[in-house]
C-alpha cells in the first residue's frame, strides 16, 4: 500500500510540474478533485489519481491535464465571455469549438500533448452513447472540427458525427472549416466565424425567450401554466431554457413541475411585509429601474414554512453535515489560533492581583520583604468583525448546489460563532416564476416598453447577525424546501445585503456571496435588453469594491464567478468544501 501511495504522490508531483510548465505560470495552483476537472481563477482542478486509473488510464489523466493547461495558456476568458449570450445551447457549441481550437493550437506546439489528446478523444468517442439530438450536435461540432483542423481522422465512431455536420453545413462544409483554420491563432475572429454560422443555421437564439410578443391576460397566464404541467419533457425544451441559463435541463424541468403547482395553488406567499431598503450610493447607477416594488418582501425563514416541516428539513441537513463535525472544530481552532497569534498583547503592571510578574522575582529572592507584584492583561477588541453570507436561492441551485450552499452556511456560521465573530445568513429569489403580480400590473397598464425589473423579489433572512446559531440553525433547512427556489435578481440582493452591513457598528465587514452564475429573471429579460440584470450586477459589484468599506468575496457553486467578482473561489463538489474553507477562511480573516 505504501508503495502504491508513493507512486501516486510521485505522479501528482510530476503532473503538477508539467501543468505549471505548460501553463507558463509558476504560481499556478494545482488541486486534485474526485470529479469535474476544471479551471477556477488561478487554480486548475485535476482528477484525483488512484492506483487503478494509473494502471489502466494513465494517458487519459495526462491528456485531461494537458487540455486544461493549454486552456490556461491559450484561452482568453474575457474575449470568450464577450461572445456569450442567453442561449445555453449555442454557448455549449461555442465552448466545444473553443476547446478544440485550444487543443489543436497546443498540439502543434507540443507533439506529445497532441498524441495524448487524440487518444483521449478516441476513448471518449467509444464511451459516448447519448441519443439526445442536442448532445449529438455539440459532440459533432467538437470531434469533427478536431479532425478537420488537425487533418487527422479519429475512429469510425466519429462517422455518425461527420454525417450530422455535413447534413447541417451542406455545401459550406469545407468553407466553414477553412475559415476556422485561417483564424486558429485569433480567438476573437475564430468565435465570430462560429457565431455567424450558427446564426445562419438558425442555431443562435439571441433573445432566448418566448415572451416578446405575448398578449396574455391573467387568465391566459394561468391556463398556460396548467397546460405546461401536462406537456412531456421534450415539448418543454424551449420554455425550460428561459427559467435559468446556468441550470441543467433536467433541473429546470423539475423546478417547473414542482414550483408551478405550488404557485397556482397557494397565493399566501404574496403577503406584503417590509419593502426593500434604498441604498443611496448604489441607486444612482445608470439605466436600471424597477417597475414596482409594491410586492417585494423581506421575510424571516420561519415565516415561509411551518415549524414541524422546518425541523424535518433541518434533520435532513444534519444527516449530511454530520460528517463535517470534525472539520468544524478543525477550522475553528485554526482560525482562532490565527486571530490570537496576531493579537497585540498589552499588560498593566504593579497591580494588586492578577498574574505574578516574573520579571521581579529576582528582587523578591534577594529581599523577601519586597512586596509581590502582579500584572493584568488589558482587554482589547480584535474580533470586531461581521460576516454576511448571501445565498443564491434560484432554480438552477436545485439539488446538489443548494445542498452544498446549505452545508457551507452551516459550517461557516458555527465556526464564526466559535471565534466570537458575528454572522448573518441571507437568501434571495423571487416570489413567482415569470413576473408574479408586478408583471400582471404591467400587462394591465398597457405593457410600457423597457419597464425595468419586472418580478416580485423575495429576500429571506435565515439568521440575523445578533441571533445565536443554535436559535437559527433550523432555518437553514428551508434551503432544501421544494418551491422556494425560483429566479434570481442578484444586483438588488447584493444592494440589500450591503445596506444591512453598512448599518452595523462593527469595524470590519465581510460579504460572502454564494451563487452559481449570472442573474436570470425571465420576465425582466423578455422586455429589457438581454444583459440588463447582468450589467446591474456588475455595476453594483464595481461600486461596492470601489467603496472598500465592505470586503466582497464570492463562492461559485459549480460555476466560475470570477468574471463578476474580483475575489472569487469555485467549489465544484462537497468533497472540496473542507480544503476550500480552510484556505479561504485563513485568507479572509487575516488581520490587517
Amino acid at each position: 500500500m505504501l508503495k502504491n501511495n508513493d507512486s501516486i504522490e510521485e505522479f501528482k508531483r510530476s503532473l503538477s510540474a508539467t501543468v505549471k510548465s505548460i501553463g507558463k505560470k509558476e504560481d499556478l495552483e494545482i488541486n486534485y478533485v474526485k470529479e469535474n476537472p476544471s479551471i477556477a481563477g488561478n487554480t486548475i482542478n485535476l482528477t484525483e489519481p488512484n492506483i487503478e486509473n494509473l494502471k489502466y488510464n494513465l494517458n487519459y489523466l495526462r491528456a485531461e491535464a494537458d487540455s486544461l493547461a493549454l486552456e490556461f495558456r491559450l484561452h482568453s476568458k474575457e474575449i470568450h465571455q464577450s461572445f456569450i449570450n442567453n442561449d445555453e445551447f449555442s454557448n455549449e457549441i461555442l465552448d466545444a469549438l473553443e476547446q478544440t481550437r485550444i487543443e489543436v493550437k497546443g498540439s502543434k506546439e507540443f507533439k506529445g500533448i497532441g498524441q495524448n489528446i487524440r487518444n483521449k478523444h478516441l476513448q471518449d468517442l467509444k464511451k459516448n452513447r447519448s441519443n439526445k439530438s442536442k448532445d449529438n450536435l455539440i459532440n459533432a461540432f467538437r470531434y469533427v472540427s478536431y479532425e478537420e483542423l488537425t487533418n487527422q481522422k479519429l475512429s469510425k465512431e466519429n462517422d455518425k458525427y461527420r454525417m450530422i455536420i455535413k447534413e447541417k453545413l451542406k455545401n459550406n462544409y469545407s468553407v466553414f472549416f477553412n475559415e476556422l483554420k485561417k483564424h486558429l491563432n485569433n480567438q476573437e475572429k475564430f468565435t465570430e466565424t462560429i457565431l455567424e454560422k450558427l446564426e445562419e443555421l438558425g442555431l443562435l437564439n439571441k433573445k432566448n425567450n418566448n415572451l416578446d410578443n405575448e398578449e396574455l391576460n391573467e387568465n391566459e397566464i394561468d391556463e398556460n401554466q396548467e397546460n405546461n404541467e401536462n406537456e412531456n419533457n421534450s415539448d418543454d425544451d424551449t420554455n425550460d431554457a428561459n427559467i435559468e441559463m446556468q441550470s441543467s435541463k433536467t433541473d429546470i424541468e423539475q423546478a417547473l413541475s414542482v414550483d408551478k403547482n405550488e404557485d397556482m395553488g397557494d397565493d399566501s406567499s404574496d403577503t406584503e411585509t417590509d419593502y426593500l431598503p434604498k441604498i443611496e450610493s448604489l441607486q444612482k447607477l445608470e439605466n436600471y429601474k424597477i417597475y414596482t416594488n409594491d410586492f417585494d418582501e423581506i421575510v424571516n425563514a420561519d415565516e415561509l414554512c411551518d415549524s414541524k416541516e422546518l425541523e424535518k428539513l433541518r434533520r435532513n441537513l444534519d444527516q449530511q453535515v454530520f460528517s463535517f463535525q470534525p472539520l468544524i472544530v478543525k477550522i475553528a481552532n485554526r482560525l482562532q489560533r490565527k486571530l490570537l497569534a496576531q493579537q497585540n498583547r498589552h499588560w498593566d503592571f504593579n497591580m494588586e492581583e492578577g498574574y505574578l510578574d516574573t520579571s521581579r522575582l529576582a528582587k523578591i529572592i534577594a529581599n523577601p520583604n519586597t512586596k509581590l507584584s502582579y500584572k493584568v492583561e488589558r482587554e482589547i477588541e480584535f474580533k470586531d468583525t461581521i460576516v454576511s453570507l448571501l445565498i443564491d436561492n434560484s432554480g438552477s441551485m436545485r439539488g446538489r448546489p443548494i445542498t452544498v450552499a446549505a452545508l457551507c452556511s452551516d459550517i461557516l456560521a458555527k465556526t464564526l460563532e466559535r471565534c466570537l465573530i458575528k454572522s448573518e445568513i441571507l437568501g434571495f429569489t423571487t416570489k413567482a416564476w415569470k413576473g408574479g403580480k408586478s408583471r400582471e400590473i404591467w400587462i394591465k397598464n398597457g405593457k410600457s416598453s423597457n419597464p425595468g425589473r419586472l418580478n416580485d423579489l423575495r429576500h429571506i433572512i435565515y439568521k440575523s447577525a445578533d441571533a445565536p446559531w443554535r436559535r437559527s440553525k433550523k432555518n437553514l433547512g428551508l434551503l432544501l424546501k421544494e418551491g422556494i427556489l425560483k429566479e434570481n435578481v442578484d444586483g438588488e440582493a447584493l444592494s440589500w445585503a450591503y445596506k444591512r452591513l453598512t448599518n452595523r457598528q462593527e469595524k470590519r465587514k465581510i460579504l460572502v456571496v454564494i451563487s452559481d452564475g449570472a442573474p436570470v429573471d425571465d420576465s425582466t429579460l423578455s422586455v429589457n435588453p438581454g444583459n440588463y440584470l447582468e450589467k446591474n450586477l456588475r455595476d453594483i459589484i464595481g461600486e461596492i469594491e470601489k467603496n472598500k468599506n465592505v470586503e466582497l468575496i464570492a463562492i461559485g457553486i459549480g460555476h466560475d464567478v470570477s468574471r463578476y467578482y474580483s475575489k472569487a473561489v469555485t467549489i465544484m463538489d462537497v468533497d472540496q468544501l473542507g480544503e476550500v474553507l480552510l484556505n479561504q477562511l485563513s485568507t479572509i480573516f487575516s488581520i490587517k
